[in-house]
């Protein structure tokens, strides 16, 4: 049971159409990025000009404008730039200088994932197939681990908003159910792999 706010980000735990869940694909990072990622923050595809690479998603989301949104950052690996050994690491140090650095994105768009809400639904029973928004907070860098939380105040049914609650980890008759922070199952809304624009 969820009794204190303690979010760890997306945590993905299976796909919506019982499929197979691929664990990851790598998508290149660029050298410097200037932003910590960590395990469970919402990563994008950003065009650069001359190459596309993964960025984190700090944006909540709104009622007017969709966000970008590729996957679930798992981890990375890079050449430490001190050491000169390859690192792997569930934490992207902002500002490292790596010109191999890869990020491990869950990307399917039917991956669905455990995500702490922020607080208690005005109403329990009224939250399947509902659309929230996000809490994006910075990482916890010590435990390599993200902070993002759902927005459970945004439960409604407004299609830019980025993310689909599916159940109570658990289901209704779980532990969650009722608790004031509950963990929900949940899936991207919409995804930059099913979009019809390419990624920009």
């Amino acid at each position: 049971m969820s009794s204190i706010a303690a979010p760890f980000g997306l945590r993905p735990i299976g796909r919506l159409d019982n499929g197979s869940l691929e664990v990851f694909r790598q998508y290149p990072i660029a050298s410097a990025y200037n932003t910590n990622i960590a395990a469970g923050d919402i990563v994008q595809l950003v065009d650069g000009g001359t190459a596309t690479t993964i960025e984190k998603q700090s944006a909540t989301g709104d009622d007017t404008t969709a966000i970008d949104m590729v996957g679930i950052f798992m981890g990375c690996s890079y050449t430490d730039p001190n050491s000169g050994q390859i690192v792997f690491s569930q934490l992207w140090p902002a500002n490292t200088v790596a010109s191999d650095a890869m990020a491990f994105v869950v990307d399917d768009p039917n991956v669905l994932f455990a995500i702490q809400a922020d607080g208690a639904p005005a109403n329990p029973a009224d939250i399947y197939g509902k659309n929230c928004l996000l809490v994006q907070t910075a990482p916890n860098t010590t435990f390599k681990v993200s902070r993002v939380a759902l927005d459970i105040s945004e439960l409604d049914t407004d299609p830019e908003n980025p993310i689909r609650v599916i159940d109570y980890l658990g289901g209704a008759q779980g532990d969650e159910n009722g608790t004031a922070f509950p963990i929900l199952v949940c899936k991207f809304n919409y995804h930059q792999h099913t979009s019809t624009t390419g990624s920009a």
